[in-house]
């Protein structure tokens, strides 16, 4: 498991538990969409009773903590 910190432009932040893949994948896809302007697909399932959204044009930094 690892937890990944977003930090929205508004100066909150948010903790969420993913697996190592899906820590690695949202951090890929913010570094993605900053480089490219490529909007990633928003939704993201981390198990099959619970999906988050992300609106990546209000994130200011996406970080695998561990």
């Amino acid at each position: 498991m690892a937890m990944v910190k977003i930090i929205l432009e508004s100066g909150a932040s948010v903790e969420i538990d993913a697996t190592s893949q899906q820590a690695d994948d949202m951090v890929a896809a913010f570094a993605r969409y900053v480089s490219e302007k490529r909007v990633p697909e928003k939704r993201l399932i981390l198990t099959p009773s619970q999906s988050i959204y992300i609106d990546y044009s209000k994130v200011a930094i996406v970080r695998r903590e561990f």
